[in-house]
């Protein structure tokens, strides 16, 4: 569930983030940078994260989750692509942290009952693309009632919740 609820975030940022780019005047190629950001620092920090989580499964999660939900609500404050870009390079931080406890704790767990692994993986990948499914909609509903601004706030929250 928790899965679903984050990716209900993620989904809706995916169709704000150059609406939101485009509201405080980024260019296409400002806006592409932007976009690549977060896969930058999972690129980067991927191996760390992974040493980490290792060694803490639940603190790479738990960590994560805040590092996720302070880079969305820093991206709503954002007017600029300094702070815009710097956010969204924690973004990818938290992201990376976060799959990195996830997917060692499930591996954990599918490591004790090995005849459910491939079920237990695929549960967790279904509701991550049915939380972006749902929220890229959601997204809109929201952006066109409160602004794009709006759907970081609630991509933090969702992150918090989780």
């Amino acid at each position: 569930l928790s899965q679903f609820v984050l990716f209900i975030g993620v989904g809706a940022v995916i169709p704000t983030l150059p609406l939101y780019a485009k509201s405080i005047g980024l260019s296409s190629a400002a806006n592409g940078i932007v976009l690549s950001a977060p896969a930058l620092t999972l690129l980067i920090l991927a191996k760390p994260s992974g040493r980490f989580s290792d060694n803490a499964r639940k603190p790479a999660l738990i960590g994560g989750l805040m590092l996720y939900a302070i880079s969305d609500l820093g991206t709503a404050l954002s007017s600029s692509i300094p702070p815009l870009l710097f956010t969204r390079l924690g973004l990818g931080a938290g992201i990376c942290a976060k799959e990195a406890g996830e997917r060692g704790m499930l591996a954990d767990l599918v490591s004790q009952v090995p005849e459910i692994r491939g079920k237990v993986l695929a549960a967790n990948q279904a509701m991550a693309a049915l939380g972006i499914a749902v929220g890229a909609p959601l997204g809109g509903v929201v952006v066109e009632l409160y602004g794009p601004r709006a759907v970081f706030l609630c991509a933090s929250g969702a992150a918090l919740i989780t």
